[in-house]
């Protein structure tokens, strides 16, 4: 830690000669300020951080009307690592359909397909994936919020109606036929009925899929599906029964989709973690270890919880002002870390915990005018040709902590996460303050003391 105080009246010299060229009102009422009265600015830096590593809370999952899309993806596999052990996504969607649908009273249906769109692959893309989709038999609630640790236990059907292994690669298109013979029945009952003709129907006969995958001892991978993608949905391959049969050709049959439609499909992401055998299995969750290295990882896996122990009278007592309070986490170079620059995750997020266990954003993220700054990654001006080039993450974090030594707020624990972590597997080590590196983490603080 270091401390420093300049008198504001050498900083702003310059400032009065320039004033000296004005008329005199500009200086209206300067005297009456005792002639010694100084005001002191001080500069400090501060290191002492208690430093622990903890699970992620819960986080939302499900859409709402900020994440709905199209494109939004949900992660699914199982990716085991020497970083942080077993990381597991699983997804559980309900059906609707957009259009209403008029087959005759005698339809026929071939076949019934499930169809999956992949956009993105995280890990091994030449091991085997094995899908498990099964029938959801529970209500998911559009309007409702559902979180990570979501329990799907005892709500579908065990009897799967897809288990295929498959090669994940980005972008693909997957089929997966379904061959169930009552479910396929199901679905012909409901084509001859009225059923596709009204969306609360259909959502009350088919409620939704739960798909998963098997868990991997080894690598794996996991892939991010865009569920209420156009080529996604539940098909069926049908021929009207104005047409005979006997004379149909191909061109004759139509297809007709329940699908995960953005705003009528509930889709939730269920995550997972096992750190058995890591690094970091003896510190996450436990109060008294002091990881030399913090973790901040996507899918509501392990996250930094830091705290200054008496902050708000470290800064002495009097009338005290915060000019600028950053907080810096520098991040373990890639050589020793073994995460590539091009995985780093974009932006970092805080939260505050408070002493009865709410977790709000930090008042400085709330107002920021320019939110793409903060917590972003940054590269230090520092360069060698011989080391690797120091990235770090920083907060502004000023009016948070003025808010702590001025009374107003508790001087809670502070959370660190991936930005977005519902929809990233992201994870990124940083020093802690007990690494003994001289990159860990510091709060460098510019006050005014009246």
């Amino acid at each position: 830690m270091r401390k420093v105080r300049v008198p504001i009246s050498i900083l702003s010299i310059s400032f009065f000669f320039f004033l000296s060229c004005e008329p005199d009102n500009n200086r209206l009422g300067v005297d009456i300020f005792p002639p010694g009265d100084t005001i002191l600015v001080f500069t400090d830096t501060i290191s002492d951080f208690e430093t622990r590593l903890v699970r992620s809370r819960p986080r939302i999952t499900s859409e709402s009307s900020q994440t709905a899309s199209n494109t939004r993806a949900f992660l699914l596999g199982s990716k085991r690592d020497s970083l942080t052990g077993l990381s597991k996504a699983e997804i559980v969607t309900s059906l609707t359909i957009v259009t209403a649908g008029a087959f005759g009273d005698d339809p026929l249906v071939d076949s019934l397909i499930l169809s999956l769109y992949v956009s993105q692959v995280d890990g091994d893309t030449t091991q085997e994936m094995r899908i498990l989709v099964y029938e959801f038999l529970d209500t998911l609630f559009y309007e409702n919020d559902y979180y990570s640790d979501y329990d799907v236990s005892g709500k579908y059907d065990p009897e799967p109606l897809v288990d295929r292994n498959i090669i994940p690669k980005p972008n693909t298109y997957y089929e997966f036929n379904i061959t169930d013979p009552e479910y396929v029945q199901r679905v012909l009952d409901a084509a001859r009925d009225t059923v596709f003709q009204y969306r609360s129907l259909v959502e009350d006969k088919f409620r939704g899929l739960y798909i998963t995958t098997e868990t991997v001892e080894e690598g794996g991978a996991l892939v991010k599906v865009q569920l209420a993608n156009g080529l996604s949905g539940l098909k069926f391959r049908y021929l009207h029964d104005s047409i005979d049969i006997d004379t149909a050709t191909l061109s004759d049959y139509r297809s007709y989709s329940m699908n995960f439609n953005e705003s009528y499909a509930e889709k939730v992401n269920i995550f997972t973690h096992d750190f058995t055998g890591t690094a970091i299995e003896d510190y996450v969750d436990n109060p008294d270890a002091e990881p030399p290295i913090a973790y901040a990882q996507g899918m509501a896996g392990v996250n930094t919880k830091i705290s200054i122990p008496g902050f708000e009278d470290y800064l002495g007592e009097g009338l005290i002002a915060l000019n600028a309070a950053n907080l810096l986490f520098f991040i373990v170079p890639d050589s020793l870390s073994g995460i590539p620059r091009e995985q780093y995750p974009a932006k970092l997020m805080i939260e505050t915990l408070h002493s009865d266990d709410t977790y709000i954003p930090i008042y400085d993220q709330v107002i920021s005018s320019n939110t793409s700054s903060f917590g972003k990654l940054n590269q230090s001006n520092e360069f060698s040709a011989f080391l690797d080039p120091r990235y770090f993450y920083a907060f502004q974090v000023g009016r948070h902590l003025q808010s702590v030594i001025s009374g107003e707020i508790e001087n809670g624990d502070l959370i660190i996460y991936v930005d977005n972590p519902s929809s990233t597997a992201q994870v990124i080590k940083f020093w802690s303050n007990y690494s003994g590196n001289d990159g860990g983490l510091k709060l460098e603080l510019i006050y005014t003391k009246f």
